[in-house]
């Protein structure tokens, strides 16, 4: 437990002048929660440099390593702040409450050795041969035995188990639960900070505390905790660079938990077309005096998020490793389906995971006020057309397409929930409060 805390508490640390780096104004507990997801990237990227540079990795290098990126974002986090104050979050007694609620989430994480198969057949199972290794294994990666583990997916997480095993001075699956803990506390950090700019602090606390079970993943040792955190992060910031334009902070917090985000999971990749695609569709449908074509522009300010991104996607190409879902014909596969769509959406539906939750999403959708809906077209949107690339893939799938949806459906949809969720309750929220939010809430003037 010790290591597992020192890595979560080292990560933090790490994270804290990246984050005032990025973003000089941050306080409170989105400080604190964006934090500890730029640790948990910053680590990620740190062990992927010094694997490409042939670099053992030993626990004095990558210290060393971290020192460097905390020393540097320490200078860049001397710069004065920029653009308008935001209000800090103010505590409520529903905070205790989420604390008692993550805190049993906690003890459901830790409550033995980590026990998913996948897990066992991808994650750890990477971390403990790239420890063994003493960095990325990029035999085990390419040989034909190990297509069971999904070579090509990113290594952000197994690479921050990696950490912990460094300064456990040995592999202990152990307590590494405990930083699926820690992604989904940073998630519900930053969404307490993110809504407390946009309603009150009882609003802001009970959303906190009512999209806690949306923030954390069940699925203890897969990445699906991460990308739910990473993901989640980025369209939240997203939206509010969106809903204020001269945000600049908001868009380099998107675009960076955008790009960790992608190296989390293929569907991280697939979350950024999807983001990139919203962002070009509302600027240009935004009116204003500027062109449409500047407008589209807009999209390009999510470019560190493809920096962040494009390492992986390099290598990947470098050593060989194709994605199952492309193997073969997958434009075949996926004409052949075609004609099945509408069974197939069907089964969808009959399997999805928690489907009351996404009425009651869609019943919010339909009663909050219609000036409400078109602010948050743009998480809609992202919403939509993740789901489309779920759904597509599992069109071009070459593995058995039910058996496909039955093993990962709830994962996925789990993984889109959390933005969506967010901005039906602050719609709701502040409609009841007679839309007396803040001004990064306020109604657009092309809306």
């Amino acid at each position: 437990m010790t290591a597992a805390l020192i890595a979560i508490l080292s990560m933090t640390v790490l994270g804290l002048p990246i984050t005032l780096a990025v973003d000089r104004r941050a306080r409170g507990p989105l400080l604190v929660g964006a934090s500890f997801l730029y640790g948990s990237g910053a680590i990620f990227l740190i062990l992927l440099a010094l694997s490409v540079v042939k670099l053992r990795w030993t626990l004095p290098d990558v210290t060393l390593a971290a020192l460097a990126v905390f020393c540097a974002a320490s200078i860049l986090a001397r710069q004065p702040a920029t653009g308008k104050p935001q209000p800090a979050a103010r505590a409520h007694v529903f905070d205790v409450v989420t604390l008692f609620a993550l805190t049993g989430y906690a003890l459901y994480a830790t409550l033995a050795s980590l026990w998913e198969w996948d897990f066992w057949a991808i994650w750890g199972l990477k971390a403990r041969v790239f420890l063994e290794a003493g960095g990325i294994d990029w035999r085990f990666l390419g040989s034909r035995w190990n297509t069971f583990a999904h070579t090509d997916y990113p290594l952000l997480v197994p690479l921050n188990f990696d950490f912990v095993a460094l300064l456990n001075g040995s592999w202990s699956d152990r307590w590494l639960g405990l930083l699926c803990v820690a992604w989904g506390v940073a998630a519900v950090l930053i969404m307490r900070g993110l809504a407390a700019r946009e309603t009150s602090p009882f609003f802001a606390s009970l959303l906190a505390l009512a999209l806690a079970s949306r923030a954390v993943s069940t699925f203890i040792g897969l990445a699906e905790g991460a990308l739910i955190a990473f993901g989640g992060a980025a369209v939240l910031f997203v939206r509010a660079a969106l809903r204020d334009d001269d945000d600049a902070a908001a868009w380099r917090h998107g675009a960076l938990m955008l790009g960790f985000a992608a190296n989390c999971k293929n569907e991280g990749l697939a979350l950024l077309v999807s983001v990139t695609l919203a962002v070009a569709a509302v600027s240009w449908f935004r009116g204003g005096e500027t062109s449409r074509l500047r407008r589209l522009g807009t999209a390009t300010k999510l470019w560190p998020a493809y920096a962040l991104a494009a390492p992986w996607l390099l290598l990947r190409l470098i050593h060989v490793l194709p994605t199952d879902i492309a193997g073969g014909s997958a434009f075949s596969r996926l004409m052949a389906r075609l004609p099945q769509v509408h069974e197939i959406l069907g089964f969808l539906i009959t399997r999805l995971h928690d489907p009351w939750f996404w009425l009651a999403i869609l019943a919010g959708i339909l009663v909050a006020p219609a000036a409400a809906r078109r602010s948050e077209r743009f998480v809609f949107l992202v919403t939509v057309l993740q789901l489309l690339f779920y759904i597509a893939a599992y069109l071009a799938t070459p593995n058995d397409l039910h058996w496909h949806v039955m093993t990962s459906w709830s994962r996925l949809t789990a993984q889109a929930a959390l933005p969506i969720a967010f901005v039906v309750f602050l719609m709701l929220a502040n409609s009841l409060r007679g839309g007396e939010d803040a001004p990064h809430a306020q109604a657009r003037s092309d809306e």
